[in-house]
């Protein structure tokens, strides 16, 4: 069994910036490509795996805020 206490990993303050603009980037096409589905749930399950991955990388998190406006 591996003890993570042991485990070294990088993080966002670690990282180059072109490093940590990449992986912004990528979470923002991620929720981009699911709010265009409009589907509710894929939307949710897109932002859940990218605030679980930014927070991996020691960032705050990732919120999808939804808003509508008509004409």
């Amino acid at each position: 069994m591996i003890d993570i206490t042991q485990i070294q990993a990088m993080g966002f303050k670690d990282m180059h910036d072109d490093q940590v603009e990449a992986i912004t980037d990528m979470v923002g096409l991620v929720l981009n490509l699911a709010s265009l589905t409009q589907d509710d749930d894929i939307l949710a399950s897109a932002e859940a795996a990218c605030d679980e991955m930014v927070q991996l990388f020691g960032g705050h998190g990732v919120k999808v805020v939804v808003d509508v406006h008509w004409p």
